[in-house]
């Protein structure tokens, strides 16, 4: 009887664990910058580098965080990983607004700040988490 009853609670908790492994979506984790909510797909350090390659994706940029020196200026190669969405890459303190459009690429040049952080986002899915940060 004890023997079952083991084996039955050992059974519901894999089901448990494997239910709560299997619904937890990729890239779910998010951060807040500035006031919105961002789908963080992590931090890169671009110290030093002149160009970059950003990936704009399903509500999210790759790395979502870009740390850099102060006045360093970088060229962005921003990839539009989708095959049917435009995305759009916009950094209102630089008077940048840059579509992309889907399958496509576009680039873009931004100086980071002399301290703190300066935030972009796609302004079609600014609302769905597709926000990022360059930051010193």
């Amino acid at each position: 009887m004890r023997s079952k009853l083991l084996t039955s609670v050992v059974l519901v908790l894999a089901v448990v664990l494997i239910g709560a492994a299997c619904s937890k979506k990729s890239g779910s984790a998010t951060i807040t910058i500035g006031s919105d909510k961002a789908n963080d797909h992590g931090t890169k350090s671009v110290s030093g580098q002149s160009e970059f390659k950003l990936e704009a994706d399903s509500f999210y940029f790759n790395p979502t965080v870009l740390k850099g020196s102060a006045g360093q200026t970088l060229k962005l190669e921003i990839d539009n990983e989708t095959k049917s969405t435009l995305h759009n890459f916009s950094l209102q303190a630089q008077s940048i607004d840059q579509d992309i459009q889907a399958g496509q690429d576009a680039t873009v040049t931004v100086t980071f700040p002399q301290s703190g952080t300066l935030e972009f986002f796609c302004k079609y899915h600014r609302a769905s988490g597709m926000v990022g940060e360059l930051s010193v």
